[in-house]
């Protein structure tokens, strides 16, 4: 079996990961999430097309054991999804089941054989996919006791594939590893380099919570600035024209036009982000989250579509 796992799949687990687990929240406070995989089998292999952040676990120091449970929405969301994928020509189905493992080691424990039993008494070619964010970054393995050293990994994309071996052994089935391979990547060494740079951006500008909040105000931000940066170059040209100058206007207004240019170039390009960030959302939250950051950005785009004829007044003027 190998399991075939296009760029942007693999770029939405470590995406959905490393959003509740990153360097700016504190270890105690990382979160497991979960989610499914949608595709189709080719012989014994398996195709994935698709995949969907569903859940994150919720936090409570308290408990003996990790609240990790599906809602009712979450249950809600898998049955949507599975019926858009059927309806797919050829149809497709949820090949298996994906979660992380932040900071810890890459295996499957009693929860996660079961939950992968239920995938696998239906399917006997699901999946089930454990990704550790630092495993990744690092390049290590945590060792499987305490004091033993930890096992130096080289080129890891930081998961594993994990099948049941006999799923008439129930919860005590042992597992394997299957095979996988990532497209998209010349080598990988570029993929663990890219993917690397990649969670630099998902820690700063995909945060677990107030996410609407947090890009208006990005966008906020660069709209002010870019309007401070209009209006002090008005007001520099109007200087010079005072001063009896005017000979320097026309290589101000150039200089002036070739930062505003670059700031909006850098800003798209953050922008960017974002909008490619919303694809990483739990399923749940898309709804009423993609349509507050689309309400955000459209405020940019505005600005941005009348630059040029603010940036033409402005020659004109001077």
């Amino acid at each position: 079996m190998t399991v075939i796992i296009p760029t942007k799949v693999y770029l939405t687990i470590v995406a959905a990961a490393v959003r509740f687990a990153n360097a700016r929240i504190p270890k105690d406070d990382w979160l497991e999430v979960s989610g499914i995989f949608t595709g189709r089998n080719e012989g014994d292999n398996v195709i994935i097309s698709a995949v969907y952040p569903i859940m994150h676990q919720k936090l409570d120091k308290d408990a003996v054991i990790d609240q990790y449970k599906w809602s009712d929405e979450d249950y809600e969301s898998l049955y949507i999804i599975d019926d858009e994928a059927f309806s797919r020509d050829p149809p497709e189905f949820v090949v298996g089941w994906w979660h992380s493992h932040p900071g810890f080691k890459v295996m499957m424990s009693h929860i996660d054989i079961r939950t992968t039993l239920s995938y696998q008494q239906n399917n006997p070619l699901a999946i089930s996919l454990v990704f550790n964010p630092q495993r990744l970054i690092r390049q290590i393995e945590v060792a499987d006791k305490r004091g033993d050293p930890d096992k130096q990994l080289k080129n890891d994309p930081g998961f594993k594939i994990f099948r049941l071996d006999d799923v008439n052994s129930g919860i005590e089935a042992s597992y394997h590893s299957a095979d996988y391979r990532v497209e998209g990547y010349e080598s990988m060494e570029q993929l663990i380099s890219l993917t690397q740079k990649f969670i630099v951006d998902v820690t700063n500008l995909f945060p677990k919570e107030r996410l609407p909040q947090t890009y208006e105000k990005i966008i906020d931000d660069k709209i002010e600035q870019l309007n401070s940066l209009l209006l002090g170059t008005e007001e520099y040209l109007a200087t010079l024209t005072r001063r009896g100058e005017t000979q320097r206007i026309p290589e101000v207004l150039e200089n002036q036009n070739q930062e505003i240019n670059r700031f909006v170039e850098e800003t798209n390009k953050r922008i960017g982000f974002i909008k490619h960030f919303k694809e990483f959302l739990e399923f749940k939250e898309r709804e009423t989250i993609i349509p507050q950051i689309e309400k955000s950005i459209s405020k940019w785009d505005g600005v941005v579509a009348g630059l040029s004829k603010k940036l033409k007044e402005l020659s004109k003027k001077f």
